[in-house]
């Protein structure tokens, strides 16, 4: 049996509170970029929230290199949170800080994930703040729609071994169509890939990259590809 949503309203989880300040949980990805861009509309996002591993051999380069640069071409600034959100106890302190300054809603790139989405509602009535979830249940021919008109320009920085060619590729409309032909999510809801956020329309300048490499490596859920990737001004 699927999970039901525990919210009061689903509707107005989707809606951005207008002329608030808020912050944005911020992995770095297409979905919490564009989760950003809607926020930006209608209030004030004050800091981005990364969650993160830092004795993890990856976390220099991919938080230090890419997540500096996407917060210095946004704007705003970058809290790192030590752990992952779901059982981490710094996350909580750093939003009640946030709160005590203004801040009064957080903003998250789910879109159809209950069980992601009840956790993450659960972690904002912990610290009393109204968690936004501007994606939530949008079809994935209005989200990549937003994308292409929010000038939003992804990598794909890990891919499952099915579409392994695409490794390193930007999501465009060709790669798009073949994600959705291939019966497979084409915005990568199931794990088949994760995003590396390049532009938007938000950035004050996009972020250039280099790809060094590509490699196979393991998590829990198997075999993937990744990419070792030099990024810069």
């Amino acid at each position: 049996m699927d999970e039901e949503l525990d919210y009061k309203n689903e509707e107005m989880l989707k809606i951005v509170p207008k002329n608030k300040k808020g912050v944005c949980l911020y992995s770095g990805g297409k979905d919490s970029g564009l989760a950003l861009s809607i926020a930006r509309e209608s209030s004030e996002i004050v800091a981005l929230i990364n969650c993160c591993d830092k004795k993890h051999p990856m976390f220099h380069q991919h938080n230090i290199d890419l997540m500096e640069l996407q917060s210095e071409s946004l704007g705003i600034p970058l809290i790192y949170s030590e752990g992952h959100w779901k059982e981490s106890t710094e996350i909580e302190n750093i939003l009640k800080e946030l709160k005590s300054k203004g801040a009064e809603f957080v903003v998250f790139g789910d879109i159809c994930s209950k069980k992601n989405a009840n956790r993450k509602i659960k972690l904002c009535q912990r610290v009393s703040l109204t968690p936004c979830m501007p994606l939530w249940n949008k079809t994935y021919e209005w989200l990549y729609s937003e994308m292409k008109k929010r000038k939003l320009k992804c990598l794909l920085s890990s891919v499952r071994p099915r579409i392994k060619e695409y490794v390193g590729k930007i999501l465009d409309d060709e790669i798009y169509e073949k994600f959705k032909n291939a019966e497979m999510n084409p915005f990568g809801e199931m794990g088949e890939f994760h995003s590396t956020l390049l532009d938007l329309d938000i950035f004050k300048f996009p972020i250039q990259y280099e790809i060094k490499s590509k490699y196979k490596c393991e998590d829990k859920f198997g075999e993937k590809w990744e990419i070792d990737v030099n990024y810069f001004k």
